[in-house]
């Protein structure tokens, strides 16, 4: 990095953005992360217009520095607010915050970067959007756009939140604006109602790429049903696994309308939602079996859970939790069906219970309370308290968490694998093996990404207090990743550490993204390193 080029740039962004809009990254939070990840940023841009934007990279291209946008820097357990290389300077989207053209017969809405889950959720109940929010469970303060562009997905009816996106608007990195053929040519309404445009899909670039900044997505919002019905099951046998993978894969095939995705959680994913981590139990930072077996019962945790929800009338509904028990009544333990009055009736109990058994009646109707808001898509942080299970302080009530502020260890391994009984049994035999020989406890969610796939995310948790076990989370990944290779499972997503894994040197993509890329940015000015492989940048 030439630093008398850096120092120029910052002043010429200065003129653009004045003294507030040029910040030091100490003094906007910037540089902590959940996976450890410790780089140089020399400054942070604050820009509040396209315009602003367009400048920013004029000059980031006439001075050769690079520039890492983030749209919201809430990208917990990828590399939260960090570039992938060390002196690029962040541009923080956050200011761009604008929700435009709803429409509420359509089910379509135009987002800027700065837009959060929780913003949306605001909007959409001031203006009577009878519509879900694309929800995920890092939290309300998450970005919409910068959710979609990772092709995040959740668990309402869209599942797949980049394939919701109809319509992209971006600064290249030298300056000029990009649209789609069809907004181009006068047709922005209908080009917000089709994904496909006209022409090559373009848009595509976009997603998981370095190509532009992209300053607005439109998206497409789920309807919301007459009724959400969440359903749990359960299978207190282990060796059930190799039934329940493929029924669940058939109850998406009979329900695919109503029923759109199913978790499967293994049993230490339960607990870490359940009871704090029983650190004086652990050795090296791992419980034992027998350890995590007594927690288990004592908790009434199963070898696996499972949940789901029926977006649906209530006639398909009813019909709906037929099939279910049909299906699932013969492979599973427990199936209930719960829905928010059961859970406002349970909690009204819950304050005549006696001590301890009230604390932990409300405990869980608290967490079935949050979950069923999420699958109602509305935003929560109940999920989120996930990353506090091995380090992190929780924050006062009332205040966000934040897991990099609060110094939570979290690195996300999110692998994809087949919706297959000897497959699933591979893939967690290699999760169970790998992660406690670096002192992490293997915790399992198995996704449905659709009726053949899963994404597993497992959550890699460890105390970043301490720097060999930040280092040994890091090569917990590694070798989890090396294993997934051999096997077959391969993430949907990097975080900023393992980017290098597409440097595959003459690879087909490699030449191609590259070509691309030098094309687009031939300075290599833009989010060097980000799932492109990276050139060497030129300096003056």
């Amino acid at each position: 990095m030439n630093r008398t080029a850096t120092e120029s740039a910052i002043a010429e962004w200065t003129t653009i953005l004045g003294e507030s809009g040029v910040l030091a990254a100490s003094e906007v939070d910037f540089g902590a992360s959940t996976i450890g990840a410790k780089r140089y940023i020399p400054a942070v841009l604050r820009p509040e217009t396209q315009e602003q934007i367009s400048e920013v990279l004029q000059v980031a291209q006439r001075w050769r520095v690079a520039v890492y946008p983030v749209s919201t820097g809430n990208n917990w357990g990828y590399g939260s607010a960090n570039p992938v290389e060390d002196g690029s300077v962040i541009l923080d989207l956050g200011q761009l915050d604008r929700i435009s053209e709803f429409d509420p017969e359509m089910g379509v809405v135009t987002v800027q970067p700065g837009v959060t889950q929780g913003a949306l959720r605001d909007f959409l109940d001031r203006h009577e959007g009878n519509y879900l929010v694309p929800v995920t469970g890092a939290g309300p303060t998450c970005s919409i756009l910068g959710n979609a562009l990772e092709r995040g997905y959740g668990i309402t009816p869209i599942t797949d939140h980049f394939a919701a996106v109809t319509k992209i608007e971006a600064i290249l990195p030298d300056g000029t604006l990009y649209r789609t053929p069809l907004s181009e040519l006068g047709g922005a309404e209908v080009d917000g109602l089709f994904k496909w445009g006209l022409g090559p899909y373009l848009d595509g670039l976009f997603s998981q790429g370095n190509f532009g900044v992209v300053v607005s997505i439109t998206i497409v919002l789920a309807p919301a049903p007459d009724t959400v019905t969440a359903f749990f099951f359960s299978t207190k046998d282990d060796a059930k696994l190799e039934a329940l993978v493929p029924t669940v894969q058939a109850v998406l095939r009979a329900l695919g309308g109503s029923v759109v995705a199913i978790n499967l959680l293994n049993s230490q994913r339960m607990l870490s939602m359940m009871a704090p981590f029983p650190e004086d139990r652990a050795i090296d930072g791992v419980l034992p079996a027998h350890v995590v077996e007594n927690l288990a019962n004592s908790h009434g945790v199963p070898a696996w859970s499972g949940v789901g929800a029926i977006y649906a009338s209530k006639e398909v509904a009813r019909a709906a939790r037929r099939t279910l028990k049909r299906l699932l009544g013969p492979v599973t333990d427990r199936l209930i069906f719960i829905n928010q009055r059961k859970v406002n009736t349970v909690q009204k109990i819950a304050r005549v219970l006696p001590g301890r058994l009230a604390t932990r009646v409300k405990g869980m109707t608290d967490t079935l309370s949050g979950a069923l808001q999420i699958m109602h898509g509305a935003p929560n942080d109940v999920a989120l308290a996930l990353a506090y299970w091995r380090s992190g302080a929780l924050p006062e009530p009332g205040q966000a968490k934040n897991p990099a502020r609060d110094g939570c260890g979290l690195i996300w391994f999110a692998p994809l694998v087949p919706i297959r009984a000897k497959d699933v049994r591979r893939y967690t035999d290699m999760i169970e093996k790998i992660c406690p020989q670096y002192g992490v406890n293997p915790l399992i969610t198995l996704t449905t990404v659709n009726d053949r796939c899963f994404d597993s995310t497992v959550p890699l948790l460890f105390d970043r207090r301490d720097p060999s076990a930040t280092a040994r989370a890091n090569d917990c990944y590694r070798a989890l990743y090396k294993a997934g290779q051999k096997e077959g499972f391969l993430p949907y997503r990097l975080n900023i550490h393992a980017m290098d894994i597409l440097n595959t040197g003459n690879s087909g993509f490699s030449k191609l993204a590259n070509q691309l890329k030098a094309a687009i940015d031939p300075n290599f000015i833009l989010a060097p390193g980000r799932y492109v492989p990276s050139a060497k940048r030129t300096e003056i």
